[in-house]
């Protein structure tokens, strides 16, 4: 459910942009997915009786998305000067 939220307006951004915003969603994707499997792993690790995938996942997700969202803002920012 979280992924849903954040893909949909990465997507949307994507299919009406040019190159340099394409590269900052590209950017964001990447940062939000690496962001939430080293979290998952992390909560795997220090938590072993919290070995539920889900859990960690969410987790991974709360943390990731500010991260991705971070890294969208200053990825379009650039964009929008050059």
């Amino acid at each position: 459910m979280t992924g849903l939220i954040a893909i949909g307006p990465a997507a949307e951004l994507y299919s009406r942009a040019g190159p340099p915003r394409r590269l900052a969603v590209v950017a964001a994707l990447l940062a939000l997915a690496t962001v939430r499997l080293l979290v998952a792993a992390a909560v795997n690790w220090a938590f072993p009786a919290l070995a539920d995938p889900g859990v960690a996942i969410l987790v991974g997700y709360l943390v990731a998305l500010p991260i991705g969202v971070a890294v969208l803002a200053r990825f379009l920012t650039r964009a929008n000067v050059v």
